[in-house]
């Protein structure tokens, strides 16, 4: 293995364009096209639960169960992507445990997504409010790598880089990137902002060089401890200005990246 250069990236809209379809539970409405990172940071004492569940699991239980079904023994799945402020996941889980919130909220989601999405990128997940006590959002997310992916992991492996996936998704998700040349042993899922940036620290000792690919705010750490930042606007040609200022290279294409470490080695 190299110790020359390696390359992280993001997975949801970064190598995958994502379709995101969340519920408001406080509203009763659905939400198309939303960014997830967006409605945590909505309010302190958010966060995301991610349970590393097959989502066919999830469809298979009857719509009147409690959300609790889903994760009654299988509590060693659940795990916090993100938040807004520090929640352990004890405290997610008793959320979890005494929500009021049924399985038929998480199956209209999974369906809007399936409706536009592939089976083999489809997550489910819960955003829970610790002051609420309640589940704030339910959401089905989907995506379908971007073109000319499979290329450009192809032209880093040539240029001697090791690449490797640093996500906020499920391993049930991302397992299925193997079938893109990715190496399994170099994924880290349910990877929260502060998480990506340790990945990053990590392996900055191991390397010469460590690039970071993102797209959201969720990889501004991430961006900013890396040798050099790469932010792509493939999903969202709109980013935030912190997030623009964070980045030493801004791609529009997944395609620009293997010119872009050419370059800066």
């Amino acid at each position: 293995m190299s110790e020359d250069l390696a390359v992280v990236m993001d997975a949801a809209g970064t190598i995958l364009r994502m379709y995101r379809v969340a519920k408001d539970m406080v509203r009763g409405i659905m939400l198309e096209k939303v960014i997830t990172w967006e409605l945590i940071m909505e309010k302190e004492g958010r966060a995301l639960v991610v349970p590393q569940i097959d989502p066919m699991t999830v469809i298979s239980l009857s719509p009147d169960d409690h959300i609790a079904s889903i994760i009654k023994g299988r509590e060693r799945f659940v795990e916090i992507s993100c938040s807004s402020s520090p929640m352990s996941k004890e405290d997610a889980l008793s959320i979890l445990y005494g929500s009021k919130v049924k399985v038929r909220e998480l199956h209209e989601v999974y369906q809007a997504v399936k409706a536009r999405c592939p089976d083999k990128y489809l997550t489910t997940g819960m955003i829970v409010d610790e002051d609420l006590r309640e589940i704030t959002h339910v959401l089905s997310t989907g995506g379908t790598p971007f073109p000319g992916l499979r290329d450009v992991l192809q032209s880093l492996e040539l240029q001697g880089a090791d690449v490797y996936v640093a996500s906020g998704d499920s391993m049930i998700s991302l397992v299925n990137l193997k079938d893109l040349g990715f190496d399994l042993s170099r994924i880290y899922p349910i990877s929260s902002p502060r998480r990506k940036q340790e990945i990053v620290v990590a392996l900055k000792r191991r390397y010469r060089r460590v690039i970071m690919v993102g797209d959201g705010l969720n990889d501004l750490y991430a961006l900013l401890a890396a040798d050099l930042g790469v932010l792509t606007v493939q999903q969202d040609t709109r980013p935030a200005l912190k997030l623009r200022e964070a980045a030493d290279k801004i791609i529009m294409d997944i395609q620009e990246l293997p010119e872009i470490v050419r370059s800066s080695v």
